[in-house]
């Protein structure tokens, strides 16, 4: 498979970005013109796609030159000489940039969202980042990396792969003496140990997901009971969470609190 970045086709001569769209098509042209519909599936693999397949008309340049390449691009697809030995995968994160006219059926017509990992897929990334330590034995018998999945909540594979790094170095430091920086490892005596994949945890948040800051200090007290209205305010806002806890669609749940002016402060 050929796997292109997106920024890498464009240039800045006249032409020459068209010409580079239409170079990752050739072998597979050539092979189609020798052997017809035996000839080899050819995958092309376009990382950060929206760099040069964005919306026709939406730049602003004045040069036009992502409207021809989005042209070109689509003459490959399903031109009049479209070729029928081609799997053509995009991938991005800002699908809302992308031209509607290449996500039309035919075209780049299946869309896979690629959420979050979950508890188990989390588990497995941190087993694949921490393998090596464990066959090194640099890992302490302590470290929990279920606890560490159930506890990384909205992490991505990058968040949790830093949260690993981070865990390493602070393992790294407390071998280091302040007093005297030459002195050599012991790499025996090395350890990364639950503490440290804790304190990595306190300097990785997650990109997505609400902070819990702001909500940690609103129930810093507790909650104030004031009354049998309150009660059942209460009680049934514990029903809403247990059902949206429970619930098997989308964790996303939004709730509209209601009421004269004036009695929110509680």
């Amino acid at each position: 498979p050929q796997i292109v970045n997106g920024p890498e086709v464009l240039s800045k001569f006249v032409g020459e970005t068209e010409k580079n769209v239409r170079d990752l098509f050739l072998d597979a042209e050539n092979d189609q013109k020798a052997q017809g519909d035996h000839s080899d599936l050819h995958v092309i693999i376009f990382d950060e796609i929206d760099a040069i397949c964005k919306s026709r008309g939406s730049s602003r340049d004045g040069t036009g030159v992502h409207d021809s390449i989005v042209n070109q691009l689509l003459t490959k697809i399903d031109g009049v000489e479209a070729l029928n030995n081609v799997l053509l995968i995009g991938m991005t994160n800002r699908k809302d940039l992308l031209d509607e006219a290449l996500l039309r059926p035919g075209r780049l017509e299946v869309h896979i969202e690629i959420n979050l990992p979950d508890e188990n897929g989390r588990l497995q990334i941190l087993q694949i980042h921490t393998s090596k330590m464990r066959e090194s034995s640099f890992l302490s018998p302590d470290v929990n990396l279920q606890e560490l999945a159930a506890r990384t909540k909205n992490y991505s594979g990058a968040e949790l792969e830093g949260v690993v790094k981070s865990a390493v170095s602070f393992a790294l430091n407390r071998q280091i003496s302040m007093d005297d920086l030459t002195k050599p490892l012991d790499e025996e005596s090395i350890k990364v140990t639950m503490d440290d994949f804790v304190n990595g945890l306190h300097e990785i948040t997650p990109a997505f997901g609400a902070s819990t800051d702001d909500l940690e200090r609103c129930r810093l007290h507790g909650i104030v009971d004031c009354g049998k209205a309150h009660q059942h305010i209460f009680q049934r806002a514990m029903l809403l969470v247990e059902q949206v806890k429970v619930s098997r669609g989308s964790p996303l749940v939004t709730c509209l609190l209601q009421g004269s002016a004036g009695r929110y402060s509680l």
